[in-house]
């Protein structure tokens, strides 16, 4: 129920219509996501919205929220959505991914595929934070672009070495996205 009526406040919010960086910035960080706003709470959202973006199925942020919400939130969206779960998304559109749980195993398969979604802890491991990007391999430049990296950096940022986006220490699961 409260995902209902989240809907019809976020229909009043813009989020634009290209990747999503920053999801404290601008409108996105109004839009909420159980009780809480999606600058606090919205990275797994925004994550899958920038997936789908990025293999050129253009879906809402708010019916995202809308559908996702009861499969994953944890806690009224306290800590987000358990990105052990985000593959129903995947399901449900009929978009073919991989799940793995192996760091290497993902960023090598990277460049393979037109984006992947990853969730990791922020410091440590089960008692910190986590947060979820979704990432492309830039062959041109040889490089990771992280999208939604930093609460207020609106623009993605690039890495050169799989490291600067997460430790193999904290890395939670990744999908992988043809």
């Amino acid at each position: 129920m409260l995902e209902k009526r989240n809907y019809k406040h976020n229909l009043q919010f813009d989020p634009g219509d290209g990747l999503i960086n920053g999801q404290g910035a601008g409108e996105v960080a109004k839009m909420k996501y159980g009780f809480y706003h999606m600058a606090w709470n919205g990275c797994e959202m925004i994550a899958l919205y920038n997936a789908a973006h990025a293999l050129g199925k253009h879906e809402a942020l708010a019916d995202i929220c809308l559908e996702m919400y009861p499969k994953s939130s944890v806690a009224c969206g306290f800590f987000g959505s358990n990105p052990l779960l985000l593959d129903r998304y995947f399901k449900n559109h009929g978009i073919a991914f991989e799940k793995t749980y192996d760091y290497n195993a993902f960023f090598n398969a990277l460049k393979e595929h037109r984006c992947g979604v990853l969730s990791f802890w922020n410091r440590r491991r089960v008692f910190g934070s986590l947060h979820t990007v979704m990432v492309q391999w830039d062959n041109e430049k040889r490089q990771i672009v992280e999208y939604n990296k930093f609460n207020s950096k609106t623009v993605p940022v690039p890495h050169d070495v799989r490291g600067l986006v997460t430790s193999k220490k904290l890395f939670i699961v990744g999908y992988l996205l043809p």
